[in-house]
Order: C-alpha cells, then structure tokens, then sequence
C-alpha cells in the first residue's frame, strides 16, 4: 500500500510538471522497471514499480542530416523502492522522433551504486527504453 501511495504522488508531480514546463514529455517504458518516463527541459524522470530515477542532461544534439538520431548525455541517480539500494548514474541516450510529437528512447547508463543489504559498493549498467509523447 506504501508503494502504490507514494507511485499516485510521484505521478500526480510528473503530470503536475508537465503541464508547467515548456518542453515536456510524458510516456512509458522500461528503467526502473516498468512505468512511467518523464522528460521536462533537461530533466529526465522515472518513476516504477522498481523503484525511482532523475537525471539532468548537460549535453544533447543530432548527427549529421542522413542520421535520424538524436543524443544524450547526463547525470543522475536512482534508488530502489525497499531503499535497500541506491546510486549515481551517467545515461548515454539516443532518441528517435518517429512521428509529430513522439519519440522513441534507449539509453545506456553506466552506474556506481550501494547495497545496503550486502553493505558493499557495486559497478555495473543499466538500460532504459521507451516511447514519449511530447505536449
């Protein structure tokens, strides 16, 4: 019951959020798990049944004109519902405006993260990718 509370706020803030930024994008996929994805200027949201994530994105652009992609490159951090684990991330991101308003994204994040059940530090990756629709 906690988590369904807490997931009813963090997307009622996401909603809320959308409709005062200039540049939103709201959507769904997989991160945290599954859920719902948030874009608003170079603020990056994840909010899943897994667990929570933000990053800011300090550098985006487009390849050459043949190249349909767009790219991304941010900094972040994410933590699991039980907040047995936690850490930092770096996404490396590509997005694909497949029609008016819409967009396809995946991104790569390389993370350093804590467990507080196994009381360690761990390097690994994570993967995102999914499908918003831009207000």
């Amino acid at each position: 019951m906690k988590k369904l509370i807490i997931s009813l706020i963090c997307t009622a803030s996401l909603l809320t959020a959308a409709s005062a930024a200039n540049a939103a994008k709201i959507g769904f996929g997989f991160d945290q798990g599954f859920g719902v994805a948030g874009q608003f200027d170079n603020i990056n949201a994840f909010i899943g049944n897994d667990g929570i994530s933000g990053d800011y994105i300090f550098e985006q652009g487009s390849f050459e004109k043949d190249i349909p992609f767009n790219y991304y490159v941010g900094g972040g951090a994410f933590i699991d519902w039980d907040g047995e684990e936690f850490g930092v991330r770096v996404p490396l991101g590509l997005t694909f405006p497949f029609a008016a308003k819409w967009d396809l994204f995946g991104q790569v994040s390389p993370e350093l993260s804590y467990r507080d059940k196994h009381d360690d530090f761990k390097f690994g990756a994570s993967a995102a990718l999914g499908v918003r629709y831009a207000f």
